[in-house]
């Protein structure tokens, strides 16, 4: 919780939080490493085995070899109505390849999604030739329009003789996810796949919470840092995440506790970082900034609260909670909690400020969230019964509603 009843202040605070943890495929462990990826009902000469270790996380890995007829290994299970579900993140997988069955070209590494009989395919810019070694390619979960289909730089989608609407019916209903090792008419090829995960594009297996309070009798602001679903877990094939925090005032912290917290005594601003790596491997850096001022904070002697409302407190507060369907706030009235349910058209930040009926902020909140359906969530135990305005603001829009603490 963020308590901000004496600050005078403009606050940046920094908040990553992002849509539900996507599937990943990683075939480690030893009860069903293969998880729910199976054989192609119909297109399924394929011999699988397991291998180990991926040089790029020191994993297990997938093993698909090529044999005659149609080769298609699916998961039918956990990667349906993608771009419904994780529209904006990426779909990443790792790719070896061994044998080439005589192609003696360079390759560039494919993954599929599939809705029914439909498919559209990722090819990836990356190359390989047999042995060249392990590649990671990101494919971004976006939509087509109608003069190009998604792409980045790692790679582009395509459907062969689709429109652009073909292409987003399968992204958003789609209902497998498709790999091969058919590479030429010989039937002995042989390629790797690991790690077939939807996660956020920058690369993080985990989210990341920064929450900020600030004390007006100190005079001091501290930072309170937790990670969502760490991968802390090492065991000899799979060596787990290790994270680093840099404070941005020149200490540094391992994270090996669920939270992290740390005191500022010099205002300025502060850009906290999260190094997340596997092995030596670095898989993302994630930063943000937050700032305070000394000068702007009343002295431990004033009683006075300088309050600084962004719109008519009184006919907001005569007001009962809005029908804006981007916004809504559940419960209401609340009692120690209350969920700001969003529904963002783009990713970026979302602020929050509660104020009471005086224009006084008692909270504050501010979060980066993905595109879709979001929710931010507010501690209220410690505000008095009472109505409230609640202003939350994304990108250019700023709506404010009606709350009640009811205790």
């Amino acid at each position: 919780m963020i308590r901000i009843y004496f600050l005078t202040i403009y606050v940046f605070l920094g908040c990553l939080l992002f849509n539900a943890q996507g599937p990943c495929s990683d075939f480690n462990g030893t009860s069903n490493p293969l998880g729910n990826w199976q054989l192609d009902p119909v297109n399924n000469a394929v011999n699988y085995n397991l291998g180990s270790p991926n040089a790029l996380d020191g994993s297990q890995y997938l093993i698909l070899d090529d044999l005659s007829g149609g080769s298609w290994f699916i998961n039918p299970v956990d990667y349906k109505n993608i771009g419904q579900r994780f529209l904006g993140q990426c779909l990443y997988f790792d790719f070896y390849l061994e044998k080439d069955g005589g192609f003696n070209a360079p390759l560039h590494p494919t993954i599929y999604i599939l809705s029914g009989n439909k498919v559209i395919t990722f090819v990836a810019n990356a190359t390989v030739t047999p042995n060249s070694g392990w590649v990671r390619v990101r494919a971004p979960l976006a939509l087509a329009t109608s003069s190009a289909f998604p792409s980045n730089a790692e790679g582009t989608w395509s459907m062969p003789g689709g429109t652009w609407t073909d292409f987003n019916n399968v992204m958003n209903n789609s209902t497998a996810v498709m790999i091969s090792p058919d590479i030429t008419s010989s039937p002995s090829e042989r390629v790797y796949f690991d790690n077939i995960c939807i996660k956020s594009c920058d690369g993080c297996t985990a989210d990341f919470k920064l929450e900020t309070s600030f004390a007006s009798n100190t005079n001091t602001a501290s930072a309170q840092l937790t990670i969502i679903n760490p991968i802390l877990v090492s065991t000899p094939n799979n060596p787990g995440s290790t994270y680093t925090v840099n404070w941005g005032d020149g200490t540094s912290s391992p994270y090996i506790i669920s939270t992290l917290s740390h005191n500022y005594t010099n205002p300025g601003t502060y850009t906290i970082c999260v190094t997340e790596k596997q092995g030596k491997m670095i898989l993302c850096t994630r930063c943000f900034t937050f700032c305070y001022s000394k000068a702007s904070v009343p002295s431990r002697e004033s009683n006075s609260v300088s309050t600084i409302p962004q719109f008519d407190i009184q006919t907001v507060g005569k007001t009962e909670m809005t029908t804006n369907n981007d916004y809504k706030l559940v419960p209401n009235p609340a009692k120690s909690y209350v969920d700001i349910q969003t529904n963002l058209s783009s990713r970026g930040s979302v602020s929050v400020r509660v104020f009471d009926m005086s224009g006084k902020t008692v909270l504050e909140k501010s979060e980066n969230h993905e595109s879709g359906r979001q929710n931010i969530r507010l501690n209220t135990e410690n505000l008095p019964q009472g109505s409230y305005i609640v202003e939350t603001k994304s990108n250019t829009q700023t709506n404010s509603q009606k709350l009640i603490i009811s205790k």
